[in-house]
């Protein structure tokens, strides 16, 4: 569950591919990526992203306000499409950035539930476009690559039968690249020193935070699939997604 792709423009990048799917099937190499903001990317990252890769969809979970504010940089300037699902909350920034207000119990995993409550057209519009075969290789990403875009793979690997100690190990892969990639947003203008006000647990991502989202999204919803099929996803498009994200063995 790692990617060789290396870019310079990204801290928080990698390929989804590898994750099992039971037995028999795994998540493919080279048609799902993960990542934090895009808008550093360089020349170089560009032609492998495009020429390489073939990069076909931007699915980019941020606020609008932080598309205004940052731009998508050179990526914007490509003919891959792009997707704006957008990952929100009511509330959920403190004024002038997009620094989401963190509290209670459990803040973090509290707030990745919020997601599903609050988002859920994003949530069943990005499956849905995942299962069309014209949209992959797909890149999803928001500004730090480990909230809105684990909770994105984490319910797009849920929806193709990944189990949930898999989906967790693989969002915890970049546990290590969180302190890079949170100086980098205090250096952006839609974060800032806000940052400083999130409690110590939002600069984690131990894999013990997607364990205890998917038994809040199963006490409320029944479990992520059910979720899915209450918003709209179709079998046939859940079949479509795996046959577009998996392979045998």
């Amino acid at each position: 569950m790692s990617s060789s792709v290396q870019l310079a423009g990204v801290i928080n990048f990698r390929d989804v591919g590898g994750v099992p799917v039971g037995s028999e099937h795994h998540v493919a190499y080279g048609r799902l990526f993960r990542s934090d903001t895009l808008q550093f990317l360089t020349p170089e990252d560009i032609n492998i992203l495009v020429d390489s890769i073939g990069l076909k969809t931007d699915i980019d979970l941020r606020l609008t306000f932080e598309i205004e504010v940052e731009g998508r940089g050179l990526l914007g300037e490509t003919d891959v499409v792009l997707a704006h699902l957008p990952f929100q909350v009511p509330s959920a920034q403190t004024a002038g950035s997009a620094t989401p207000i963190l509290q209670g119990h459990d803040p973090v995993v509290s707030h990745y539930v919020n997601y599903l409550n609050h988002s859920p057209k994003s949530v069943s519009g990005l499956i849905q476009l995942l299962a069309e075969p014209q949209s992959l290789p797909a890149l999803i990403h928001c500004a730090a690559g480990k909230d809105r875009t684990g909770i994105a793979v984490a319910m797009t690997l849920a929806a193709v039968g990944c189990s949930t100690d898999d989906i967790a190990a693989e969002y915890a892969l970049g546990a290590h690249l969180i302190p890079a990639v949170m100086d980098q947003l205090r250096t952006m203008e839609s974060y800032g020193e806000s940052l400083s006000k999130l409690p110590p647990e939002a600069n984690l991502t131990p894999p013990e935070y997607i364990e205890r989202f998917f038994t809040e999204i199963r006490n409320t919803y029944g479990g992520p699939l059910d979720y899915l099929r209450q918003h709209g996803v179709t079998d046939a498009e859940l079949e479509a997604l795996s046959q577009a994200l998996t392979v045998r063995n």
